[in-house]
């Protein structure tokens, strides 16, 4: 970019960041995270705190006449000794469309081990688009969805203004198989993939491990603005082995009874868990095979007898949760098995996370079956209601 002309730091009202509920003073500019001050605290680990300052969903959105963009902030990855690590994608979309797609490798990331301590230290980078045409035009930069990171600025060559957004809010919470580390993109994630389909507006509180019914994850979807919710829960209680039937079910009421609190009417689906042929009839824990890389249960079946919980156990447990909260008109239920079937578990290529292209056919596939006319969270069915173009 020439010499900006209008520079904006973080935080910036002009172009917010969607979907973060604080920004972490840090060095350089904030750190965004999906879930709000007060709850960090409460935070059992390191693990979580730092899925939490993850992108997945995440976007700066604007509203301008500008034809080049410069977004400067730092990159905050994983080490790969850690575990998987990948490109940090940045993506522009204008007026709905993807426009711009920018990668930052792991040698210009600052990468933290699993302590949460610093292995390697890198600066800032910019992603650059140029090119987005005369006009006024809504204007979304999606954030990394494997990464964490902190914001410092963003420039234009014309001065940026608060978005305009009346699509319906969409507040989904879920496991890794919603935040999504292994798709491509940010705007590929099932839930981004799903939210452009159903034309809703996406506020993701994916956390990879760690969709267990947390009350504080509880208590923040209550207080959201949404009008459409969706709750993906049970892979991860089976992963961590952290609960037996007993109270399972007694933590997804409570969960859905603090949602309630704050949306009593709003539609609410619970999304069961999608296959994982390690744990379809086996509990947890869930360990990763070195040899083959694939995950396994390291539990023994016998405790099923003992309200250990395997994918079958955890569909089961859900059913009876629903069926005694059957007076409740606005919650749903959809399996999981709709989005990815027993017949595609070789799109598991861990035996648990989906390839990137099976993220995309499960957004389609969710789309189809939540956001269609009719079905359980069609986002035009209070419009109708109301007599309502």
């Amino acid at each position: 970019m020439s010499a900006a002309i209008h520079r904006y730091t973080f935080p910036a009202p002009e172009a917010p960041v969607v979907g973060a509920l604080d920004l972490e003073p840090g060095a350089l500019g904030v750190h965004p995270r999906r879930l709000p001050a007060w709850t960090r605290r409460q935070i059992p680990d390191r693990v979580f705190d730092f899925v939490v300052g993850m992108g997945s969903g995440l976007r700066i959105a604007t509203a301008t006449a500008a034809t080049q963009i410069d977004l400067e902030f730092a990159v905050i990855g994983i080490d790969p000794a850690v575990g998987a690590t990948v490109p940090a994608t940045v993506q522009l979309v204008v007026d709905g469309v993807v426009a711009g797609t920018r990668v930052f490798g792991l040698d210009v990331q600052t990468l933290v081990d699993g302590t949460g301590e610093i292995t390697q230290r890198h600066g800032p980078v910019h992603a650059r688009f140029d090119g987005l045409g005369a006009g006024w035009k809504a204007v979304e930069v999606w954030l990394p969805h494997s990464t964490a990171m902190e914001l410092i600025s963003i420039a234009a060559d014309e001065p940026l203004h608060p978005p305009a957004d009346d699509r319906p809010v969409w507040v989904h919470h879920g496991s890794s198989i919603s935040q999504c580390g292994e798709a491509l993109a940010p705007t590929l994630t099932w839930p981004a993939v799903a939210a452009a389909a159903g034309g809703v507006r996406l506020h993701s509180l994916g956390f990879s491990g760690n969709a267990v019914g947390d009350p504080f994850v509880a208590r923040t979807i209550r207080d959201l603005p949404a009008d459409l919710i969706s709750v993906e829960i049970g892979i991860n209680v089976v992963n961590g082995d952290l609960m037996r039937r007993r109270m399972f079910e007694s933590v997804l009421h409570g969960f859905l009874d603090t949602v309630r609190d704050g949306h009593p009417e709003t539609e609410l689906l619970v999304l069961g868990p999608i296959p994982c042929p390690a744990h379809e009839n086996a509990p947890g824990p869930t360990i990763m095979d070195p040899l083959t890389g694939q995950c396994a249960s390291a539990g023994s079946v016998s405790e099923l007898t003992r309200g250990a919980l395997s994918l079958e156990g955890v569909r089961d447990a859900i059913g009876a949760v629903l069926r005694a909260r059957d007076d409740d008109p606005h919650l749903h239920y959809l399996d999981g098995r709709v989005l990815l079937s027993e017949a595609e578990t070789a799109d598991l290529p861990d035996g648990l996370h989906p390839s990137a292209d099976a993220y995309v056919r499960m957004g389609r596939r969710f789309a189809d079956a939540a956001f269609a006319p009719g079905t359980a969270l069609d986002p035009r069915r209070d419009a109708l209601a109301q007599g309502r173009p």
